[in-house]
């Protein structure tokens, strides 16, 4: 970096940042850049499409509604390897000039496995195990990349530069993840390809997109100079040097009192934002029995309120403190995990036809609806067009019931494929071969139209590249865009016995509804349908309470309830994220980065761990309801220890071990 970037400099932000040299801007930019790629996986994977995937995946399998909790025990234990591994890594970083190399062998590991994961519904029954599996291995390479990653801000500007450098960070991730996820969403709503398809898709692109605008910080953003450089002397010895220097940290924590209070802070309140962020599409999966493109849609709505919104707190940063702004955006997460507990699915209704059309205004809302036609047969629509077999699991405990109770009057089965692809374990590892030469192939062409620096004509060659490739693989895997779709239809004699066995089992997680015909007007609702919200949880009473006082009679659906709740995470997600890691940039020496920004994951990552665990032993015990209301106490316990933080004492004792630190290093130099 320049010589403007000291910390003693009394220039205003603006000025120092407008001053920097080209080189120093380009690196700056390639950081951002990296924050840009890597929300392919915050965003699109862990956030969106992989939770709620994996919570259908998982519910089809085992008959359950109880996804979410399998994928807070699948995120909990992908996390205990950065948890481990985050100080360590740090201090090796501190000591030896090797950020990059760690960022990328986390980055090669995290786009690999995202890639992967676009195979995992082919596999058939065991797509969830898979899929569990790949995400584990993509999360350990996402977050401990981030660990690496972070440790690089205060070597790209001064100290009270980094508010600003924090927020447009976070600004640059959140345009990115949300021009990948409009993307997304049109693959979801505008296309007639298979779900299976449309997922593996979804995954390679995300892949694509971290490591294309990923590159970026490799290319630009130089390596930071180390004062105190050590030689690598074998992977055994650094290791021991790396944990004794961590034990050695936890000995000095009494030195560094007021960083240790706001990391405790910190453990405290990410330990619920992030099991939010989290758990939000794998909870509407299990809970509300959202379609998945409504995550999609919730993000986005995160992604454009956040932008402006993150711009927003960093100006009120800077006129009240880093330390309020964080607090506010604290308090709004609290009162968006209370009202998200009481989201409930409004009532299903067999009757009501306000507009005139002799179909119920709810048949949509039905899992499966049978629509009387002109040749005396029934109909069959399924929920999200998932079909009978992507409903029903073929020997899932929890649905026999209602297989034997109901499936042989349903259209016949056929759980040989998938949708419209077989799926079995050796078409699985078939998908995983082609995804992994799909994303080989547009990589290394994205790379080499990175060599040329065309600009914006380079920009526009890797979409038009990116672009004719899906649609080729589309016609090579058969995904036409108009495909006449099979009638699934039973007759009225089958009509009639469905009905009849309707009063022989309540207990299952379906809905049926009959339109017109002979038994129009007949229906049947699971005891453990989503719609039946008290189902013995101790905050179903809650729900019900929302549903009766505020969700029915304003009619809001659990779709704008689902984009309420994304709006006001949007206000405060960027904002807790950008406020918190500038403030603990001000805290950590300067000459200590990457050992403190170390604990700084280890805490981070060991907060989502303990959040999720929470989540799974809660929802285990309890629900899922009230597993988000332990989570907010959570929240408040944190916001309450980041109110006793005294920022300026805290960075006074950095800038001391700064000093001390420097001159240490002069003598030894001398």
């Amino acid at each position: 970096m320049s010589e403007m970037a000291t910390s003693d400099d009394k220039r205003t932000t603006k000025e120092i940042m407008s001053a920097m040299t080209d080189d120093d801007k380009k690196a700056l930019k390639g950081w951002y850049f990296f924050d840009w790629a890597n929300q392919a996986y915050a965003l699109t994977v862990m956030t969106v499409i992989a939770p709620a995937l994996m919570a259908a995946l998982y519910n089809k399998a085992t008959g359950t509604q109880s996804g979410d909790t399998f994928y807070a025990w699948v995120l909990t234990i992908s996390m205990i390897f950065v948890v481990i591994t985050a100080p360590a890594l740090g201090v090796i970083a501190d000591k030896m000039p090797i950020k990059k190399k760690l960022l990328k062998w986390y980055t090669v590991a995290g786009i690999l496995f995202t890639a992967l994961m676009g195979a995992a519904p082919y596999f058939g029954s065991q797509g969830y195990i898979i899929l569990a599996l790949m995400y584990t291995i993509g999360t350990i390479g996402f977050t401990g990349g981030n660990v690496i990653y972070y440790s690089f801000m205060p070597y790209l500007a001064p100290r009270q530069c980094q508010d600003h450098v924090s927020t447009w960070g976070y600004a640059y991730g959140f345009i990115g993840g949300s021009s990948l996820l409009i993307f997304h969403l049109i693959v979801l709503l505008g296309t007639s390809w298979d779900t299976n398809f449309q997922m593996a898709v979804i995954f390679a692109t995300s892949a694509i997109w971290w490591w294309g605008f990923g590159a970026l910080i490799f290319k630009w953003t130089p390596e930071p100079e180390i004062p105190s450089e050590m030689e690598w002397e074998g992977f055994g010895k650094a290791t021991k040097m790396a944990y004794r220097q961590v034990f050695q940290t936890f000995k000095e924590v009494k030195r560094f009192k007021v960083l240790a209070y706001f990391l405790l802070a910190y453990l405290l309140f990410y330990d619920g934002v992030n099991t939010i962020a989290s758990m939000a599409s794998a909870f509407g999966e299990s809970v509300l029995r959202l379609d998945p493109s409504m995550n999609v849609l919730l993000l986005l709505t995160v992604n454009i309120v956040a932008i402006p919104m993150t711009l927003v707190f960093g100006k009120l940063a800077d006129v009240r403190g880093t330390k309020f702004a964080l607090m506010l955006a604290l308090f709004i997460y609290c009162f968006v995990a209370i009202v998200a507990a009481g989201f409930a699915p409004l009532e299903l209704d067999p009757i009501s036809d306000d507009d005139g059309d002799a179909i119920p205004d709810d048949a949509e809302r039905y899992d499966f609806t049978f629509t009387w036609d002109d040749d005396g047969n029934y109909t069959m629509d399924t929920l999200y067009d998932r079909g009978y077999e992507g409903w029903v699991g073929e020997t899932a405990e929890g649905d026999a019931a209602f297989r034997d109770n109901f499936q042989e009057y349903f259209p016949e089965a056929d759980y040989s494929v998938g949708d419209k692809g077989e799926s079995t374990i050796a078409t699985g590892l078939m998908v995983c071969v082609v995804i992994l030469a799909f994303v080989a192939i547009l990589g290394g062409g994205i790379m080499f139209i990175q060599r040329k620096e065309l600009g914006w004509l380079g920009v526009l060659a890797m979409i038009a590249m990116v672009s004719i490739a899906i649609f080729a693989s589309s016609t090579l895997a058969d995904q036409k865009k108009t495909e006449a779709a099979d009638v699934m239809q039973i007759d009225g004699a089958n009509a009639t016995l469905m009905v009849d066995a309707f009063n022989n089992t309540s207990d299952h997680r379906f809905s049926i509804l009959f339109v017109g015909g002979p038994e129009g007007g007949e229906s049947e609702l699971g005891d453990r349908h989503p719609t039946v919200v008290d189902q013995g949880g101790p905050a179903d009473g809650w729900a019900t309470f929302m549903r009766d006082n505020v969700w029915s009679p304003l009619n809001i659906s659990v779709s704008l309830q689902w984009i309420i709740l994304g709006m006001f995470v949007g206000i405060a997600m960027g904002s807790a994220g950008a406020q918190a890691r500038s403030m603990f940039s001000q805290l950590v020496p300067e000459t200590r980065t990457s050992e403190f920004f170390g604990f700084f994951g280890f805490l981070g990552k060991s907060a989502a761990m303990i959040g999720t665990f929470l989540y799974g032993i809660a929802s285990s015990v309890f629900d899922s309801r009230v597993a988000i209301l332990t989570i907010t106490i959570v929240i408040l316990a944190g916001t309450y220890l980041t109110s006793r933080v005294d920022l300026e004492e805290g960075i006074r004792v950095a800038e001391e071990e700064d000093a001390r630190a420097r001159a240490e290093a002069a003598k030894q130099d001398a």
